[in-house]
């Protein structure tokens, strides 16, 4: 039976319901509003900054999602990880606003990320059998269009009524959950298309002595260049980004003073619901060239954008914001396809899973490093000089310049039009 894409948009659609709930940038937002007076301000920050990155280091956790996803029906596999991840989401309604409340708040919310590690890694396969390549980027990108509308919508709301007085984002995170569970629910009619051949491959791969581990992944890593390449420039451009959306959180509260909606708009929703609007045109091209072709131009947008926020706050310009906010949206677009389609371009049928799981284990490691340290960063410069805090943007900005240069270099070296 072939793959339903209708009924599929619409179940991730309703998940999303409930993930955006715990989107990085809103729940930094929530943890510097809700605790902010709770703890002290550096341990409240190094919260926000594990918070925000937390869906970059929970996949840390993939490699052992793939290892035990590898032969097995995809489906089954992920129906008990998206079922947990709706109760982990749901048990934040409960957490007092209290010292111990911060402590609860980052345990469920770090388990629901771990969950959602296991289901972005496993998709990432299904998405690559059910859909020939030359469109698959587009369908990709549909699906992005349904889901980044509804993050960035349920993100103003919940930014919106954490601000407000009462219960009201309580009562928000149990309806957003009980979305996520009706999608859940109907995701176990999900087909995948010959889902008995790629099973044979993966099984295949394990006996040849495919392995998931740190040995598996330098092996990997080892025998293919290109890949490695790949992901050095990856782990450059990905921790500037990482490191962008904590420090901006805290400058848009400390130097700007902006209204907790405020934030919410500008680190996470408005980007977000830019992410429809360019995500087929940036599909589009992604389907006709290389992966480092594609990361070459998505560099460049992105060099801008973070120029743009970095510029808002050091020259106490406001204004710059928008349209920063409103390039990281198009940039941001470029990331969600490039981040999980990419490896396809390096890896050969029946690995997908492993090239998947290093891609996202060393995203996980940046996420894991970066962003306290650049929060590190912003304390120490604070404390030696009282508000020079905000020049730690510095360091975002040329880890992102590095990365995209090395796009650049690796798209000259390789120059071709030809999709993999």
């Amino acid at each position: 039976m072939r793959p339903d894409f209708g009924f599929e948009r619409r179940a991730w659609t309703l998940i999303y319901l409930c993930l955006g709930l715990v989107e990085g940038g809103t729940a930094a937002v929530m943890v510097r509003a809700l605790f902010g007076d709770q703890a002290p301000r550096v341990a409240v920050d190094l919260v926000l900054a594990f918070v925000s990155s937390a869906p970059a280091w929970s996949n840390l956790a993939s490699m052992a999602y793939a290892r035990r996803a590898q032969g097995r029906p995809k489906v089954a596999f992920l129906m008990p990880l998206l079922v947990a991840m709706t109760v982990c989401v749901a048990a934040l309604a409960f957490v007092p606003t209290t010292g111990l409340g911060l402590l609860l708040f980052f345990v469920f919310y770090a388990t629901a990320r771990l969950l959602w590690a296991g289901v972005e890694t496993v998709r990432a396969v299904l998405w690559s059998v059910n859909y020939p390549t030359r469109m698959r980027a587009r369908i990709t990108g549909r699906i992005t269009i349904n889901t980044s509308i509804v993050v960035a919508g349920v993100g103003v709301a919940l930014g919106w009524l954490v601000g407000q007085d009462g219960p009201w984002w309580r009562l928000a995170l149990v309806a957003g959950c009980a979305c996520g569970l009706a999608g859940t629910l109907a995701f176990r009619r999900m087909r995948v298309r010959r889902e008995d051949d790629l099973l044979l491959a993966e099984r295949a791969r394990l006996l040849e002595g495919a392995t998931f581990g740190l040995d598996g992944m330098r092996a990997l890593l080892a025998r293919d260049p290109a890949f490695r390449e790949y992901q050095l420039a990856m782990s450059m451009f990905g921790a500037g980004l990482l490191s962008l959306t904590p420090l901006m959180v805290v400058c848009l509260n400390d130097v700007l003073g902006l209204p907790t909606f405020a934030q919410v708009v500008v680190t996470t929703s408005l980007p977000i619901i830019v992410m429809p609007f360019a995500v087929q045109p940036w599909a589009r091209y992604l389907d006709r060239h290389r992966v480092v072709t594609f990361r070459a131009l998505h560099g460049r947008v992105t060099i801008v954008a973070v120029a743009l926020l970095a510029a808002a706050v050091l020259l106490h310009q406001p204004w710059l914001l928008w349209p920063g906010a409103l390039l990281m949206g198009v940039s941001l677009a470029a990331g969600s396809l490039g981040w999980t389609l990419g490896h396809n371009d390096f890896a050969p049928r029946g690995e997908e899973t492993r090239y998947m799981a290093l891609h996202v284990t060393l995203t996980g490691m940046r996420g894991l490093v970066a962003p306290p340290l650049t929060m590190g960063a912003y304390h120490v410069l604070d404390s030696v000089h009282k508000g020079a805090g905000p020049f730690a943007l510095a360091l975002p900005c040329a880890l992102v310049a590095a990365g995209a240069w090395r796009f650049q270099k690796m798209h000259r070296a390789r120059p071709t039009p030809a999709a993999a």
